[in-house]
């Protein structure tokens, strides 16, 4: 294996120019083809033949993206003349702007009047023109009042509250028009809310998207300056020497653009999940510049021959330096071979970008440095640090004199680490990883409060009988209105709408009484009232009533909002919600479902987490395996994997006993953590095989492995900590914990390989 390497290495110094020129024209080449595109959609996350996300891709099919819907909540009295001018001069300019197609408010507010000329209804709207005195605003107040139809899904009778709903195109909110678009809306309701000085909420999942397209763009940025700026002032403290820091930052450089290549070439779109990845390569490439050019300081000191040293290094480390990057490769790489499409781009560019990270370190550190002057006395002075010399001295004292103390120690932490993982709540929430003060969070809450809900949750009811009216008939229209009766009970439902509704404000039209008529029609008047229907014509004014119902009228929809009470409570609420469904709606006749985007949330939830732990499954198989080669002993395996699981288990516990809920994002870091986290052991493992191969005792060879391997490990280790450290600086709180996580587990598995993996060598390897 030696001699294979040795050929290796003699083969990139003496064609170093032409390695560099290739390297060179590839790095350009990837960069031409870099990605740019940035994801328009949420990120979805759900198997594509998952049974609940076939019936929610049937209900897009049938009534549209429930996902397209503003709300914007106007704290004022709308009875006084100038704030009833003003929101009508809002939801006029709305209807105006790009992508809207409809704007329904208090202001806005239509009325059903029956023509018997025409036997036929025809719409009309409250407020047919800009009211200008307040004797006008208090006749069309009236006339809202006596409309239940509107309370509580426009305004709240116990308060000045009221909502504008605004519909956007769908078909333009999934394309970079999607920005534009909203962001003209925000300022319009921006200018009218510094105009009035009134309290003006925004919600609804096309903000949200907005600002998460905002923020994605804003951080790819942000965090590959902060990676490159912390991990170069890390270099630079390590090293003191500048050309030690430059070089490692452009192999670093290299890796970037091939994975933003990758991005490109896959025509990958940047979404919220692979645009973590630039900055990621940015922290875990680092350790092989650093172990590369650690070890080329040794071997200098040792031959005083610069291009043997060099040629050294491959030989000695190229094997090494294989299997930390197989493992790391493996960690993130593994998830391309899951269902779900997010993970499967993340896990390609990014198991891929790790192999480019080995090939370019490999090359360029040997043939630069080969150009550069031999290492002089200051750029070696970091191998005979007189703190670290102490810091890994005492190390080994504690593993030579004191395992039984270090085992004792690290069962009671595995005892209290399994005690707090046992705490862990599986939970997530829709808006969890966005910044919980900025206006995006307030504003929903705030709607939440007032209305109950902001996100879409919707049932489905199919009539499966031949019945020509369907779902119009007076038994389903019954049940319809008695489930939404029993949705009104639940504090955690908005008001819900359906065809039912619309029945009861026919009814009253028909009878052309005031609010005391607002009820289910019978069968009579449903036949009377039908009647007129027939003869009417709305074209698009009725358009809180779009997409309620299809064709065949055979199929309908009862549509509200819920509140981000998390996916465990959504996941009860359906429950429940169904078994109101179930004793409403029988089986025999009817189809329903539970649907939407939310639902699809929750299903996400636990099919992502789900396939995040098997992929760290199989990460640890493959791994497993992979150990078992370089190490020809089933015994080392397990020495050597060990070590690197008591730190996500101790991870898990803090997880448990601080409450950081288990959800996508902190699944995530455990598959991160463990495939860069076991690198320190193989580096560890390497050096003390090869000199029990040489013919050290166990304690002798764990000796000589800190003195050789120490100062790397813990170098490497501190620039992956502060590395993931900087993502905590992110607004997203997941890439806030998987900063924050995985920089703990790095720093755990740090002392767990320098204590605890020799402590098992000297207690389980024979002389």
């Amino acid at each position: 294996m030696n001699f294979n390497w040795q050929v290796i290495a003699t083969t990139i110094i003496r064609n170093r120019i032409a390695i560099l020129i290739v390297l060179a024209l590839f790095t350009g080449f990837m960069w031409t083809q870099r990605g740019k595109k940035i994801s328009q959609t949420l990120v979805s996350f759900v198997h594509e033949d998952d049974p609940v996300y076939i019936e929610f891709l049937r209900f897009k099919e049938v009534f549209g993206d429930d996902a397209n819907t503003l709300v914007i909540s106007v704290d004022a009295d709308l009875s006084q003349l100038d704030n009833f001018k003003g929101v009508y001069e809002l939801g006029e300019e709305l209807k105006q702007a790009d992508a809207v197609t409809g704007v329904i408010n208090y202001t806005g507010i239509f009325d059903l009047i029956r023509d018997d000329s025409t036997s036929s209804f025809r719409v009309e709207p409250v407020a047919k023109q800009k009211p200008e005195t307040q004797a006008e605003v208090d006749s069309l107040v009236r006339r809202i009042n006596n409309l239940p139809f509107y309370r509580d899904l426009l305004y709240k009778a116990s308060s000045d509250v009221s909502l504008v709903m605004i519909s956007l195109d769908p078909d333009r909110m999934n394309t970079g028009d999607k920005v534009p678009i909203v962001g003209n809306i925000l300022e319009k309701i921006d200018a009218f809310k510094q105009q009035y000085e009134l309290e003006v909420h925004v919600a609804g999942l096309p903000v949200i998207r907005y600002d998460l397209h905002q923020t994605v763009v804003g951080e790819l940025y942000l965090f590959l300056v902060l990676a490159l700026i912390v991990t170069g002032i890390t270099l630079l403290l390590f090293f003191r020497s500048l050309s030690t820091t430059i070089f490692p930052l452009i192999v670093v450089g290299s890796v970037i653009i091939f994975s933003m290549g990758l991005i490109g070439l896959m025509d990958y779109e940047i979404s919220l999940i692979t645009g973590i990845i630039p900055s990621l390569v940015t922290v875990i490439s680092i350790p092989n510049s650093v172990y590369l050019i650690t070890k080329y300081h040794i071997e200098f000191l040792r031959t005083r021959n610069k291009m043997k040293s060099l040629i050294l290094v491959i030989e000695k480390i190229g094997i090494v330096t294989v299997m930390t990057n197989a493992t790391t490769a493996i960690g993130l790489g593994v998830l391309a071979f899951t269902d779900i499409q997010p993970l499967k781009e993340f896990g390609v560019v990014a198991g891929l970008s790790v192999i480019a990270a080995f090939f370019i370190s490999l090359l360029l550190i040997p043939i630069v440095f080969s150009f550069l002057p031999s290492p002089r006395k200051h750029q070696t002075r970091h191998l005979q640090r007189r703190g670290l010399s102490v810091v890994i001295k005492l190390l080994d004292n504690a593993v030579l004199n004191y395992r039984w103390a270090v085992f004792g120690v690290t069962f009671l932490i595995m005892v209290l680490s399994i005690w707090g993982m046992l705490r862990i709540n599986p939970v997530s929430y829709m808006a969890d990883d966005l910044p919980q003060d900025s206006y995006v969070m307030q504003d929903l809450r705030y709607i939440e409060d007032k209305f109950n809900g902001a996100f879409p949750f919707e049932i489905v009811v199919e009539d499966t009988t031949k019945s020509r009216r369907g779902v119009l008939q007076a038994k389903t229209l019954e049940r319809i209105s008695r489930l939404q009766d029993s949705l009104a009970t639940y504090p955690d439902v908005s008001k819900s709408l359906s065809i039912a509704d619309f029945a009861k404000f026919f009814k009253q039209s028909y009878y052309a009484a005031g609010p005391e008529t607002y009820g289910l029609p019978d069968r009579r008047e449903l036949g009377a009232i039908a009647g007129y229907l027939q003869a009417s014509n709305f074209g698009n004014q009725l358009s809180l009533s779009r997409n309620l119902i299809d064709s065949t009228q055979k199929v309908t929809r009862i549509t509200a909002s819920i509140r981000d009470i998390g996916s465990i409570r959504i996941e009860e609420l359906s429950d429940s919600i169904q078994k109101d469904i179930e004793d409403i709606f029988p089986t025999k006749r009817y189809i329903t479902s539970i649907t939407g985007t939310t639902r699809i949330f929750v299903k996400a939830n636990d099919t992502l987490i789900e396939s995040l732990l098997q992929s760290l499954a199989i990460a640890f198989g493959i791994i497993a395996m992979l150990m078992g080669l370089l190490f020809r002993s089933t015994r080392m395996v397990f020495i050597s994997l060990i070590p690197n699981l008591l730190p996500l288990l101790m991870v898990a516990g803090v997880m448990g006993f601080a409450g950081i809920a288990l959800k996508p994002s902190t699944a995530l870091v455990f598959g991160v953590a463990f495939g860069v986290a076991v690198d320190d052991s193989i580096h560890f493992l390497a050096r003390y095989r090869l000199a029990r191969r040489l013919g050290d005792s166990v304690k002798r060879a764990v000796s000589n492995s800190f003195k050789d391997t120490g100062v790397s490990m813990i170098y490497t280790s501190m620039i992956l900590f502060f590395g993931f450290v900087a993502f905590t600086y992110s607004s997203f709180g997941g890439t806030q914990n998987l900063g924050l996580l995985t920089s703990m587990t790095l720093g755990i598995a740090m002392f767990s390989n320098l204590i605890f993996l020799p402590a098992l060598l000297i207690t389980f390897d024979k002389d």
